[in-house]
């Protein structure tokens, strides 16, 4: 089960059929995971028949070869365990939830099963913990998530645009805020902008898992290639991740400790004359001015009455020392 934390980025490289049907290209990319630090690798499962018809013949073809056995699952899932890589995968078609739930912890609903209501009761029925991403759907049909999945402990929402790639101006990441404050669960971020820009905002809008298409060439020619990060992509967005977490730091309470010298800001008091000693100070003998050391700004009324105990001179700061 995935565990999600305030203080770090949980990431998931999506490899879907980027491993072509390969079980040893499939482990390739869990070294590549491994190497890189990447916490998961998401799969995505389906038989081809009833992923697309079968008119889509390309598509069609390419999936069926895509396609994973149980066998092949079980053998790539310990091989992933043996190297600390978490797997889980995406059930594309109804009839794989069931393999889901015996093979993994962690089940994905795409976006477009949002609203497929016989894969949603199957996954439902397994008590696993349940990913869902929100592309292309309405708050309506997120609401009826809600009524299926009624454990949220165990349930992640995933802002996501079903666009491929997304423009930047199209990520629309405040919804990451809106969805936490409607629904009060974890709320991810499912990236298919190009560039590593947009989970940057979402991790500082407080996403804590991160889901990216993932690759070790974006040049090969199936799409999802083109729309992923390469391991210098993560690696980079790692990095960036580390340092907008401690960045956001705490709530203003009091002075932060790296504003150890904020009095050097402050307005302080000042003589505005030279004056001699054992002069009564007036309200024309002082003015404001940094650094506030000794007095601040709104003692001044405290030392108005005061007799100097030595000669003073002009513009100089105001000091305990100066008065009998």
């Amino acid at each position: 089960m995935i565990k999600i934390r305030k203080n770090k980025v949980y990431f998931v490289g999506e490899i879907g059929i980027n491993h072509n049907g390969s079980l040893k290209k499939a482990k390739d990319y869990v070294d590549l995971a491994k190497k890189c630090k990447i916490d998961a690798i998401k799969l995505q499962i389906g038989s081809a028949e009833k992923f697309t018809t079968i008119e889509n013949l390309k598509r069609y073809k390419q999936r069926l070869k895509s396609d994973l056995s149980e066998k092949h699952l079980n053998i790539l899932l310990n091989y992933a365990k043996k190297r600390g890589v978490y797997l889980f995968a995406t059930p594309l078609t109804h009839d794989r939830v069931q393999l889901a739930a015996k093979l993994f912890n962690t089940i994905k609903i795409a976006s477009g099963d949002i609203n497929f209501i016989p894969a949603l009761r199957i996954a439902a029925k397994t008590e696993k913990q349940i990913i869902v991403s929100t592309g292309a759907s309405t708050l309506k049909e997120i609401k009826n998530i809600f009524k299926i999945f009624k454990n949220k402990k165990k349930l992640i929402l995933m802002h996501c645009i079903s666009s491929y790639p997304t423009n930047i101006k199209d990520a629309n990441l405040s919804n990451i805020k809106f969805l936490k404050d409607k629904f009060n669960v974890e709320i991810g971020y499912s990236n298919h902008v190009l560039g590593t820009t947009a989970c940057e905002v979402a991790i500082s809008l407080g996403a804590r898992i991160i889901e990216f298409h993932f690759t070790d060439n974006k040049k090969r020619a199936f799409i999802d290639h083109k729309i992923s990060f390469e391991p210098k992509d993560f690696i980079k967005l790692k990095k960036k991740s580390e340092d907008i977490i401690s960045s956001l730091g705490k709530k203003r309470l009091k002075q932060f400790k790296c504003e150890k010298n904020f009095k050097e800001l402050r307005k302080g008091l000042i003589f505005t004359n030279n004056l001699p000693a054992k002069h009564k100070i007036t309200q024309s003998d002082i003015e404001y001015s940094r650094p506030q050391r000794e007095f601040s700004f709104n003692d001044k009324n405290k030392i108005v009455g005061s007799k100097l105990k030595k000669n003073v001179k002009k513009y100089y700061l105001i000091r305990k020392k100066d008065f009998k």
